[in-house]
């Protein structure tokens, strides 16, 4: 097994890849290719062979590494690995010499897209560009002189590529294609592949459904590419896939009827993205019909689960939702949602300002119901938030935070309990009063504390206050603190 430490913003990554003869060991299951398919070894182009069958041809990628390949489906089509064939985005680096304390090779990249926002302490996070050794990525640095071990610089005037780890009995290979499947065409299917190493752009999907509609990505293993994962659209569906160590995210998308389930989406935001922007595990946007159920979020340099602008009908059941670095669940200016029967524990340890960070929180969303979930937080963190702050939309209405329930939710704190719903708008706002006078309610909730534990911060509106203030407020008539 190689392990691969990386050190990103402050914060140590490490992720372990199972290797055998250089390539890494997916979730995939292998198979013989299905009846009638067509058959595509490596080194084919997978386009051409596209192009050729038409609407609903079946493909079968043979086992090895498909290099380089960006895919536009025709509508139904299917793509099928047989176990072990990797779609690989870059190509193979060779030709090192050395210049002073640098290895320098012909520069292989393409000045890409650079789209995003960065956190301070990567500021080449939103450059598409990556180079690998041996799997691992290498952080990109903006001149030369800050070459360090771990690291690359492209000089795209000088034509070279720098780095300061030798690259002699290594694979080195460079980032190339922008997409692995792209388009517009239905009900395309996406199945028991390997999809790695791609240059995409920020909010862009090394598999990318959100122009088609009806795509199905199953049973893949998505990881190392430059930004978001897998994008779904309207109608897709992503079901039993392994989705990490990806640039900015794991998953993002956008349309109507998208389920994402049965997954496991982990480490994402390796390079660095400002996770208030748009980083981490999941985030879909702008949707009506959404399912996020059964999936493994975990160990995201942001948000676990997070759907956000005008977000409608959305249910988040039965997920294991732990160590990200933001919040677990987070429902953003958005409407009815369902968020139940979840496990969510030890989110947010990076944004604990305010009341920010909770595991679960609903900001300027109403109509939801958080229920039954088993909730587990970190000392100083807290557990189950509504947050208003007078937002408004792109037509200029204010979003409100109302008619939310929060009930029968068991909620276990490692320090102090923190919890409620919290306000910060200006007397004159419209939202001024929505938290305490919008038809919100706590009830029936067991919040289990250390005995001891000071203060406990329980906030209603602007009163943040202990438990017999919160309950003297009209809430929890039905709840219970448990101290242990």
């Amino acid at each position: 097994m190689k392990v691969v430490r990386l050190t990103l913003t402050g914060v140590s990554m490490a992720f372990a890849l199972t290797l055998v003869g250089g390539t890494a060991l997916a979730r995939t299951t292998e198979k013989p290719c299905p009846a009638g398919a067509i058959a595509i070894e490596p080194g084919a182009s997978i386009q051409a062979a596209v192009d050729r069958a038409g609407d609903g041809a079946v493909f079968c990628l043979k086992n090895g590494i498909h290099r380089v390949q960006g895919i536009r489906p025709q509508a139904r089509q299917q793509f099928i690995g047989e176990g072990h064939a990797v779609l690989n985005g870059s190509s193979l680096v060779a030709g090192f010499r050395r210049e002073g304390r640098y290895w320098v090779a012909a520069n292989p990249f393409q000045p890409g897209r650079q789209h995003g926002e960065c956190l301070p302490s990567a500021p080449t996070c939103d450059w598409p560009q990556t180079l690998f050794i041996d799997d691992r990525p290498l952080l990109k640095t903006k001149s030369r002189r800050a070459v360090e071990r771990g690291q690359f610089y492209i000089d795209y005037n000088g034509g070279k590529i720098y780095l300061a780890d030798d690259p002699k009995g290594h694979v080195v290979e460079a980032t190339m294609a922008s997409f692995a499947f792209k388009g517009a065409a239905a009900d395309v299917l996406v199945d028991n592949l390997i999809v790695e190493k791609y240059g995409n752009a920020a909010q862009d999907g090394a598999v990318d459904a959100r122009d088609g509609t009806g795509w199905r990505i199953e049973n893949c293993e998505v990881r190392l590419n430059s930004a978001t994962g897998v994008s779904v659209g309207t109608g897709s569906r992503l079901r039993n896939c392994d989705v990490h160590h990806n640039g900015q995210m794991g998953v993002g998308g956008n349309g109507n009827n998208m389920i994402v389930e049965q997954n496991r989406v982990w480490s994402n935001n390796t390079s660095g993205f400002e996770p208030d922007w748009e980083a981490g595990g999941v985030k879909l946007a702008e949707g009506d019909g959404i399912t996020f159920r059964g999936n493994h979020v975990y160990d995201n340099n942001g948000p676990g689960l997070w759907c956000d602008i005008d977000c409608r009908n959305v249910v988040y059941e039965d997920n294991l939702i732990e160590n990200n670095r933001y919040m677990g669940i987070h429902h953003e200016i958005s409407f009815r949602a369902v968020i139940r029967n979840n496990v969510v524990r030890h989110n947010g340890s990076s944004k604990r300002t305010w009341f920010w960070g909770a595991d679960i929180d609903v900001a300027a969303s109403q109509d939801v119901e958080v229920v039954g979930n088993k909730v587990t937080v970190a000392a100083g963190g807290c557990g189950i938030v509504l947050i208003d702050q007078g937002r408004r939309s792109d037509d200029g209405k204010e979003y409100k935070t109302r008619n939310n329930t929060v009930r029968g939710n068991e909620i276990t704190f490692e320090g102090a309990p923190c919890a409620g719903g919290v306000s910060d708008t200006l007397p004159n706002d419209e939202n001024f009063a929505i938290i305490t006078q919008g038809n919100n309610l706590f009830d029936g909730n067991i919040y289990r504390a250390p005995r001891g534990s000071r203060p406990a911060r329980f906030v209603w509106g602007r009163d943040v206050t202990d438990w017999d203030g919160f309950r003297r407020k009209g809430l929890e008539k039905n709840g219970q603190l448990v101290l242990f």
